[in-house]
């Protein structure tokens, strides 16, 4: 897969929030995440300070040029030319594929030299597009770009990811890259960070610098440049993502669970927390404490008895996922909360379902994907919480179902969306009809491409001595949930064990099967 770096230009007061959404959008979307990288250069030098024209040699390192164009021209700092000026040059000189988009229409007024730069660009013979909105400004920039990777290099995207892309920019809530003005980079949890760059940018993590730490997430939109202070700090879905305490500028992040001893709610639960964690961290605990308080029931195998979780773990982890990455939270006053019963488990998280979609959608497991905080979902999705765009439901559905358990129930109620998961069948509980495409784990191929995977899987692992999700993707070509659900079997079966969580977690063989 082709991977295109292109260096988003412009303004760098006047236009940084367009700039940082251009590189959030590059960064989500899934066809453009998957064949681009967005490089931002924040930092320029001030006019009597030697011109080191870093942001140059960043330049020369992309393969696509992307200027966007508002009103003012910007600080000069050599020959007479602003920074974005000189980028604009230098991109001709190396001959670089030329993007533009134009804020406002023909009568909308500019700086003189900001007329004389455009009249430049138009002379060179370059066609631009015009936006009025941040929105549409997103859109042109995908149908450019796209335009350009199919016709250059035959790559274009499938009608799915063409439809989750315009749900996306309908559904995405605005406050993801709501600067964070009072925290810093060096506040955030660094050994996360280490790890969603060295999956963002394809690196192994021990050649992930500080410095590209925070070029890679400035880029995504994850960070921005305070120039009068000189540091990066935080947008909010990197703070969401990173931050020890993030309720300490957003309140509403807290994590709310509780366990019963019964199957009502009462003011006494046997066990209740409150987390205030970077939302990875919360996932694992939540888990845990629902582990905690639910039964294990023994199953004896062989001569060995063994413990058995009540809830499959993938369930449990999927219902949590869904509500810290798809809950509003422009909601400021509300919180996710995560209720342990005798018999069930309700999973409640502010805010309607994104972009509107039935219950019974939902239900059924067919609903598309629509994400309201796209830049929280791609971070966990390199953090390895999340797989495939639209994969949960049906993931916890098929969890469930295998464990011979009722199927997760939704419900909207006073403007939340709950999940509920029951240990036992619940004999008011109706079962939504299924479809024969849920039962089937992997998708039908020829009768020897399942083996052929697991082989070269295990071959993989016995080769490295261990295996991850990124290995599988990397060194063998599947996809993501193709590699989460060969792993996931092969751990049940006892072919692998399991070791760590998230981007730590690891796969090591446990005995020799009989396809090896």
């Amino acid at each position: 897969m082709i991977r295109l770096k292109v260096f988003i230009s412009s303004a760098q007061k006047e236009l940084r929030r367009q700039r940082v959404a251009v590189g959030s959008l590059l960064a989500t979307d899934p066809f453009l995440s998957e064949t681009t990288v967005p490089r931002i250069f924040e930092d320029y030098p001030a006019p009597l300070v030697p011109n080191k024209k870093a942001y140059l040699e960043l330049l020369r390192t992309c393969h696509i040029y992307l200027l966007i164009i508002g009103k003012e021209y910007g600080t000069v700092i050599v020959n007479g030319l602003s920074a974005v000026h000189q980028e604009y040059r230098f991109a001709q000189d190396l001959k670089l594929p030329t993007l533009v988009c134009v804020m406002g229409d023909a009568s909308f007024e500019r700086e003189e030299k900001t007329e004389q730069f455009f009249e430049e660009i138009t002379k060179d013979g370059h066609t631009y597009s015009r936006f009025s909105s941040d929105r549409e400004l997103l859109e042109k920039v995908r149908i450019r770009l796209v335009e350009y990777i199919e016709t250059t290099f035959d790559t274009a995207p499938t009608q799915l990811q063409d439809i989750h892309s315009k749900e996306t920019l309908r559904s995405a809530s605005n406050l993801e890259r709501q600067q964070v003005n009072n925290k810093l980079l060096s506040g955030l949890d660094q050994d996360l960070a280490r790890e969603m760059v060295s999956a963002a940018e394809e690196k192994p993590i021990e050649k992930v610098t500080d410095e590209l730490i925070s070029q890679a997430l400035l880029s995504r939109g994850y960070l921005w440049w305070d120039k009068q202070e000189e540091v990066y700090r935080p947008t909010a879905a990197c703070f969401l993502l990173l931050a020890p305490n993030p309720s300490t500028v957003f309140p509403q992040t807290r994590i709310q669970l509780d366990a019963y001893a019964g199957d009502n709610r009462n003011t006494n639960p046997i066990d209740s927390i409150l987390l205030d964690n970077p939302l990875p961290q919360a996932i694992e605990q939540t888990v845990a404490f629902i582990r905690r308080n639910t039964a294990h029931p023994l199953k004896v195998r062989g001569l060995k008895r063994q413990d058995s979780d009540a809830y499959p773990q993938e369930a449990l982890r999927e219902a949590i996922v869904n509500a810290v990455a798809h809950r509003d939270y422009g909601e400021s006053e509300a919180k996710i909360t995560v209720e342990v019963f005798q018999n069930e488990i309700m999973f409640s998280s502010p805010g309607l379902p994104p972009g509107g979609q039935s219950i019974d959608r939902i239900s059924r497991g067919d609903a598309r994907s629509r994400v309201r905080n796209p830049m929280i979902v791609q971070g966990l999705r390199w953090l390895e919480y999340m797989d495939e765009r639209g994969s949960g439901i049906r993931r916890m559905r098929f969890a469930m179902k295998e464990k011979k358990l009722p199927v997760p129930q939704f419900r909207i109620n006073n403007g939340e969306f709950s999940v509920t998961l029951y240990d036992t069948p619940a004999p008011d509980v109706v079962q939504p009809a299924t479809t024969e495409k849920e039962d089937i784990r992997i998708a039908p191929t020829p009768d020897n491409a399942v083996e052929s995977k697991e082989a070269q899987l295990i071959q993989l692992v016995r080769a490295n001595g261990h295996a991850t999700t990124a290995m599988c993707v990397q060194k063998l070509g599947f996809s993501r949930d193709t590699a989460w659900r060969l792993l996931s079997r092969l751990t049940k079966e006892g072919v692998l064990k399991k070791t760590g969580s998230g981007r730590g977690t690891r796969y090591y063989l446990t005995k020799a099967p009989d396809q090896a």
